[in-house]
C-alpha cells in the first residue's frame, strides 16, 4: 500500500515526459523573429512613391494615402534568381498600409507608415512552419530635414527613420530595433526630376541558416541605395522608375527590385496610382513581385 503513491506520482509523471521533448522540438522550430516587409513607401512622394528625391513637404501641407500591397514569393530560400519557379515560407502577402506625412516647417517634415498583414501563407519548411495569418505590422516613424533647398537647382535632405517595436512576432512583423538614416539628393527640371538615395538599416542579426541549410542565409545590417526618375511634364498623369538595391553589411544575400508606377492627379487634392515590378537576386526577404495600388489625400496638391 506505501507504495501505491509512488506509482501514481510516476504515472502523472510519464506523460509529462513524453510531452517535455515535444514541447522543445516545437520551440525548436519556432522562425527567428524579424521584419519580413523591407519596402517602406515615402509618405510625401515628393518625386518618387519609394525613393526619396531630397524635398520636403511646404510648412502646415498634410499629405495621407492609403494603399493595397501584394506581393508574390517574399520569403524564399534559393541559391539562383528564378522569378517565376520556388515555393517558400511565405508565398503570398497582402498588406493595406496607411502612410502620413506633414511639414512643420519648410526644411522640416515628420511623417508615419502604419502597415496592417491581411493575409499571407506558404509552405512548411525543414520542420518550421510558415507564418500564417493577419495581424498588426510593425509601424515607422521619421523626420525629414532638407540641408539644401531646391532653389538652387538640386536638393538634399537627411531623413532618419525607425520602426517600433509592436508588430506581430508570429507574422514575421517586427525587429527588435530598426534604424534607416539616410541621405537623399535630388534634381528637379522643368519636365521631369532624378532622386537617389543611400542609407543604411541597423536591425538585430537573425541566423537562419537552420531553416535553409545555407550559411549565407542571414538577416542583419545592409546597406540601402535608390534611384529614380520621374516625369513631370503632364498635367494628369505621370510615369516613374525606380531602383532599389539592398546590400548586406556581412553574411546575406543581396536583392534588388525594379518598380514602375503611374500616378494619376484626379483632383488638386487626390492621387491614384499604380506601381509594381520584379524583384531581381536571390535576396530570401525579396519579393519575385511586388504590386502597389492605392490613393492620396492632401490639403494642397502635392507634386
Amino acid at each position: 500500500m506505501s507504495f501505491r503513491p509512488a506509482l501514481a506520482l510516476l504515472s502523472a509523471m510519464f506523460p509529462l515526459a513524453l510531452a517535455l521533448p515535444t514541447a522543445a522540438s516545437a520551440q525548436a522550430t519556432r522562425l527567428p523573429s524579424f521584419n519580413l516587409q523591407r519596402l517602406e513607401l515615402d509618405p510625401a512622394a515628393l518625386g518618387s512613391l519609394v525613393v526619396g528625391t531630397g524635398r520636403t513637404l511646404p510648412a502646415g501641407m498634410v499629405r495621407v494615402s492609403v494603399q493595397g500591397h501584394y506581393e508574390q514569393l517574399p520569403f524564399k530560400f534559393q541559391t539562383r534568381w528564378e522569378p517565376s519557379d520556388g515555393t517558400g515560407l511565405v508565398e503570398n502577402k497582402f498588406t493595406m498600409d496607411v502612410t502620413a506625412a506633414i511639414g512643420l516647417l519648410d526644411w522640416l517634415q515628420l511623417d508615419v507608415e502604419v502597415p496592417f498583414i491581411v493575409s499571407q501563407g506558404g509552405k512548411e519548411l525543414m520542420g518550421f512552419a510558415p507564418p500564417n495569418g493577419s495581424g498588426l505590422g510593425a509601424p515607422w516613424v521619421g523626420a525629414r530635414a532638407a540641408l539644401v533647398r531646391q532653389e538652387l537647382g538640386f536638393q538634399l535632405a537627411l531623413d532618419v527613420s525607425g520602426a517600433l517595436p509592436v508588430g506581430t512576432e508570429d507574422l514575421l512583423a517586427r525587429d527588435k530595433y530598426a534604424l534607416h538614416p539616410s541621405l537623399q539628393l535630388g534634381y528637379l527640371g522643368e519636365t521631369w526630376q532624378l532622386g537617389g538615395e543611400v542609407g543604411v538599416l541597423l536591425r538585430e542579426q537573425r541566423d537562419l541558416a537552420p531553416v535553409s541549410s545555407e550559411k549565407q542565409d542571414m538577416i542583419g545590417n545592409e546597406l540601402r541605395l535608390g534611384a529614380t526618375v520621374t516625369s513631370r511634364a503632364g498635367e494628369t498623369t505621370r510615369g516613374e522608375l525606380s531602383m532599389l538595391l539592398g546590400v548586406p553589411l556581412g553574411d546575406g544575400r543581396v536583392g534588388a527590385e525594379l518598380l514602375i508606377a503611374i500616378r494619376r492627379h484626379a483632383l488638386p487634392w487626390l492621387d491614384l496610382y499604380v506601381m509594381g515590378g520584379p524583384g531581381v537576386g536571390a535576396g530570401m526577404d525579396t519579393p519575385t513581385f511586388r504590386f502597389i495600388a492605392g490613393a492620396s489625400f492632401s490639403t494642397s496638391k502635392v507634386d
